[in-house]
This record gives structure tokens, C-alpha cells and sequence, in this order.
């Protein structure tokens, strides 16, 4: 035999999940056949883990909630099951399966039984994989790398076949040479050879890279509102310089994270042709110069919110971005205002995105009172991929508990340094994100002492099966030099809330000092989340959070926070609904929250 190929809800979720895992098995029941229409009941037995791949794709299972359907129509898509089946277990590696149907009655309700005996799956006996075009002749032959896609290929000989796998594998070993060198690379044959006698498949893949490619210039169109010059600080890409979809995507990410546009789409014409020194066409749609926003909003931390946001691309007639701010929700009112500047062009901060800001901010929180005001300057890596960021700030605050009152002052510099690999931005299922923040300030500059500071934080997540989404993140953090006392407190730390420890309040997690919960030197929070996709867009899970903050690692002692949640895959990003019992508190708490907390 021979194959080719070319080319919201929340509560109960536990509960639910049950019920809709328990409405998938079919119970037996046998009935008497009649020519009258009939409901019927279908048993699949013998597949094992595939017997989901049969219930979700055979007829005679998906036609299960069709009304009236005569005996004849049942007995015909029993004839059929077997056809049906026989394609389905290939795609698998069973290609030898035996299928035995059986339609069976009495008391006047049919049941259709499939009986499947997988036999052996095909197993991989040889890989051949071959090359031509640039990467393999001439001057711009590179042995090397297609030794290393050789090694990198994901189906070796004695892995089991299935036609997802062989697709994958053919598809990720041309796009490693699509996004880099050459973009007019394509499979030019493949061929799986089965035996169906010996339950062998033998693999052969060639494909043609085609010519190596080159960048030339940029070729902008739908610029009116702001300057070219703009755009070329920001533009990663050497004319000369090898192709490579990684720069396409970092440009348009560049200038997408300027707030200037709406969008931006970097392309290349793919004529092998043509190779060398192809114009970057550069597809521009601008946002307005100014926007006034109004918006409100509800957190299970902070209750409902209100805010007022104004934006002006040209600030002072410049190419300045101006992003000011008014918010005001149950423990926070906040006034704060950033400038962006033109990215810098010169030295080893060749492309880096200069920032300031100032803010002044009032938080109301488990009993304690604090005015806060800050300013600060910034300046960021462009790569967001692997983000780093060297800042300044001085911060202020006037605590306030009860009768007590506490003047504190810092000046700190900082740096930062952030990892994402995300298979998506906004809907991610697999990746992480990882970042380190280092702060450093003298005593005698506004510090009452030496001060340090280090923050780790991170985000892990995994599909390891096909419904299956496992979600981890942590953070540790510690102040060093000065205390509670003296150290502002936007430079400790709190825990509990949404995307923190669930089952416990908003930074309610802390030191306790006359009878309110303060921020303290040091942190740690641990959460591990499990998710139970339903449909492809609504999923159920189950979590356990560990966290708190004290004034020292001695007296640290974990908060533990458990819990079910349902999970909704929304245009905005993931939003999650929890039902969370604090295991200290002892009682149940409701959270609300949009997007992964990090």
C-alpha cells in the first residue's frame, strides 16, 4: 500500500466537565429492530485511545442526535462504518485493522455496535531526506545546516507512523528554511511507503531551498501623518543582509509598539528570479495623532473602575507620544502621565525607545492608606522577544494606619531583563515568559541606607495533551538594605487577588502592623493550573496557588489557595472566572480576571 503527499461560566465547573465526559461513553442497550423510525444507541469497543478519534468522526456517531431516523438509514451507516473507520485508524498508523459491525435490536431500540481490532501500528523502518537548490550547490552550500535539519527531524526510524506526525515533520523542516535564507523553499516530492504485510513505513522527503534571498530597501506606503525618520530608527534591517522572517516580524513589532500605528505588515516579493536585494514593502495603516478615551470596568480585586485616558502622538509638535492617565476604582485614585521619545541612533543604545513618566497615586488597602508619587526615567530594547530595560526613579510615599504615620523615600536604578517565547501574543498555548529585575540605590541619595532589590518572575506553559493545557507561574523577590520602615512601598511586596494567590483578597497577603497588611521584603508565589478543554474555546480547570510576603525568609510561611475555574479563549485573550477556597481563610472566593498573570 502506498500513500503520497505533496506539498463563562463558574462554580460547579469539576462537575460539568464530568458530566460531559460521562455523556461521551454510550451505555448498551439492546432492542428489537423495526422498519418504524427509531432512536438508536451506538458502543464502539476495542479502540482504546482512539475510540474518541471514531466517536468524533463517524457518521453513524455524529448522526446519533438526528430525529426519527429510519432502521434502513441506521443499518446504512453501519455498512459504512467500517469504510470509514479503516480511513480514520490509517491516518493513526492502523492499517490493518479488522472491523466487525453489528446492528442488534429489541424492545423497539437499535444498537449499533462497532468492534475494532487495531492490530499493530506502522512503525518507521527508514528516513531519507534530501536536498537541492542553494543550500546544497554551489558557493552558498551549507552541509552544515542540513545536517543539523537531518538531526532535527522529528520521525526516527522505530517512532510509530501517523499522518499528523508525518505532516508536522515535513512541514516544521520547510519552515526552518522559509523563515530564513529562503523564502521560495518547497517540499518538491515526499513519499511514505507502507507495508502493510510487515507494518513498515519507509519516509522520503526532498525539498528545493531555491535561491538564497537578500534584503533590499524599504518600500513604505500609507505614511502621511508622521516622519519617515521615525521609521528608520526603528528599522532592524541592513540592505545586503540575509533574509530572514524574524527581522520582518521584529520591524513590524517595532513599530506596532509605538502606539503610532494600527497596524504594519512587512513583505517581501518571493521571485527566484530575483534574489538579491529585495525591497521590503512596508504597508502602514496610522492611528489618529490625538485620542480621548473614556472607559469603566469591574475587578474582583479592585471592584468597578473608571478612567479617563489621553493620548497625543504629537507632543509639543514632535515626534513625542504623550500616554496620560485618570483612574479611579474602590482602593486606587491615580493621576500619571509617560512621554515617549524617538528611538535613540547612536552607540551600543542604537534603536533603544527613551521614556519618562511622573504619577501620583492613592491606594486604600487592607487598612492601610498610602500617597504615592514617582518619576522616573526608562530606556528599552526594541526586541520585545528578549526585552531589556535600564531605568532610574525616585519614589515618595506618606503611609498612614490608624494613628500611625510613616514618611518614605527611595531613589533606585534598575534593570531588567525579559524572555518570551509564546507561540501566540495574545492566545497563547505553549512558551514562557521569563524576566529578572535588578535594583540598586545609594545611601545618602535619598536613601536612608544602602537599598537592592531582586524580583524573578515566570510563566510556563504546556499542551501536553490534545484537550489538555497546564499553566505554572512564580515569583521571588527580595529587598535588601533598609526595612519596611524606610523602603517606599511600591518596593516590597504584597500577595493574594486574581493573578496572585486565589482565595484570598487583593494584597492581602503581608505583614501585619497595627491591625493593617503592609508590603514586606521579601515574596514567593507558586500556582499550577490545569485546563480541561470542553470546546475549542471553553475549557474547565483546577488550580492550587501558594504565596505570601514577609519581613524575612524566617518567618516566610506559605498561604495556600485552592480551586476550579472556567476558561474562555476570547477575542481579547484568555479570560478566567475562579472559585477559590483560601485554605487560611477558610472560606470561598470569586475571582475575575483577563489574561495570564505574571
Amino acid at each position: 500500500m502506498r500513500s503520497r503527499n505533496r506539498g463563562l461560566a463558574a462554580g460547579a465547573v469539576i462537575v460539568l466537565t464530568a458530566a460531559l465526559l460521562s455523556a461521551a461513553i454510550p451505555t448498551p442497550v439492546h432492542a428489537q429492530e423495526t422498519q418504524e423510525t427509531a432512536n438508536y444507541k451506538l458502543e464502539i469497543e476495542g479502540a482504546g485511545r482512539l475510540r474518541g478519534l471514531l466517536e468524533e468522526h463517524l457518521e453513524i456517531s455524529r448522526r446519533q442526535k438526528d430525529k426519527d431516523m429510519s432502521t434502513e438509514e441506521i443499518r446504512r451507516l453501519v455498512e459504512i462504518a467500517p469504510e470509514q473507520a479503516r480511513g480514520l485508524l490509517a491516518t493513526e498508523g492502523y492499517f490493518s485493522p479488522v472491523i466487525r459491525p453489528v446492528l442488534e435490536g429489541g424492545d423497539g431500540s437499535p444498537v449499533a455496535r462497532i468492534d475494532v481490532d487495531l492490530g499493530p501500528q506502522t512503525r518507521i523502518s527508514s528516513v531519507d531526506i534530501r536536498f537541492r537548490g542553494a543550500i546544497a550547490e554551489g558557493d552558498q552550500a551549507n552541509v552544515r545546516r542540513m545536517e543539523r535539519l537531518r538531526r532535527q527531524w522529528k520521525l526516527d526510524p522505530g517512532d510509530g507512523f501517523t499522518q499528523k506526525a508525518w505532516t508536522d515533520a515535513k512541514n516544521d523542516l520547510l519552515k526552518d528554511l522559509l523563515n530564513r535564507d529562503f523564502p521560495a523553499a518547497a517540499i518538491s516530492s515526499s513519499e511514505a511507503r507502507v507495508d502493510p504485510e510487515r507494518n513498515v513505513a519507509e519516509l522520503s522527503v526532498e525539498v528545493d531551498s531555491g535561491p538564497a534571498f537578500t534584503f533590499g530597501d524599504l518600500d513604505i506606503q500609507g505614511l502621511t501623518r508622521y516622519s519617515r525618520d521615525m521609521i528608520d530608527r526603528l528599522n532592524p534591517i541592513t540592505p545586503g543582509e540575509p533574509y530572514s522572517q524574524e527581522k520582518l516580524n521584529e520591524l513590524q513589532t517595532r513599530l506596532e509598539d509605538t502606539g503610532y500605528f494600527r497596524s504594519a505588515f512587512a513583505t517581501v516579493d518571493v521571485d527566484p528570479a530575483a534574489p538579491m536585494n529585495v525591497p521590503v514593502r512596508l504597508d502602514l495603516s496610522e492611528n489618529p495623532r490625538k485620542r480621548l478615551s473614556l472607559g469603566v470596568g469591574f475587578s474582583t480585586d479592585t471592584g468597578a473602575r473608571a478612567q479617563v485616558k489621553w493620548l497625543d502622538r504629537n507632543f509639543l509638535s514632535r515626534d513625542w507620544r504623550l500616554e496620560s492617565e485618570l483612574r479611579i476604582d474602590r482602593e486606587t485614585r491615580l493621576l500619571g502621565g509617560d512621554v515617549f521619545l524617538p528611538a535613540i541612533q547612536e552607540g551600543w543604545l542604537d534603536g533603544w525607545l527613551p521614556s519618562v513618566g511622573a504619577r501620583y497615586e492613592r491606594t486604600v488597602s487592607a487598612g492601610e492608606t498610602n500617597d504615592k508619587i514617582r518619576f522616573g526615567g526608562r530606556v528599552a530594547s526594541p526586541n520585545k522577544n528578549d526585552e531589556k530595560a535600564w531605568g532610574v526613579s525616585y519614589l515618595a510615599d506618606r503611609q498612614k494606619i490608624g494613628d500611625f504615620r510613616n514618611n518614605r523615600q527611595a531613589v533606585i536604578g534598575t534593570f531588567t531583563y525579559t524572555r518570551r517565547r509564546l507561540d501566540h501574543p495574545l492566545l497563547p498555548r505553549r512558551g514562557y515568559v521569563a524576566s529578572v529585575e535588578l535594583g540598586a540605590g545609594p545611601q545618602g541619595l535619598g536613601n536612608d541606607s544602602n537599598i537592592g532589590r531582586v524580583v524573578t518572575r515566570g510563566l510556563w506553559l504546556e499542551q501536553p495533551a490534545r484537550r489538555f493545557r497546564t499553566v505554572v507561574r512564580g515569583q521571588v523577590g527580595q529587598v535588601f538594605g533598609g526595612s519596611r520602615l524606610t523602603v517606599p512601598g511600591d518596593l516590597l511586596f504584597r500577595a493574594g487577588g486574581d493573578q496572585s494567590v486565589r482565595g484570598y483578597g487583593y494584597n492581602t497577603l503581608g505583614v501585619e502592623q497595627n491591625g493593617a497588611i503592609v508590603g514586606g521584603p521579601v515574596t514567593a508565589v507558586l500556582s499550577g493550573e490545569v485546563v480541561y478543554m470542553l470546546t475549542p474555546e471553553w475549557g474547565a480547570a483546577v488550580f492550587h496557588d501558594v504565596g505570601n510576603a514577609a519581613d524575612s525568609w524566617s518567618e516566610f510561611r506559605f498561604r495556600h489557595g485552592t480551586g476550579v475555574g472556567a476558561r474562555w479563549r476570547s477575542p481579547l485573550g484568555p479570560v478566567n472566572v475562579d472559585l477559590a477556597y483560601g485554605h487560611e481563610a477558610k472560606k470561598l472566593r470569586l475571582h475575575f480576571s483577563l489574561g495570564y498573570g505574571f
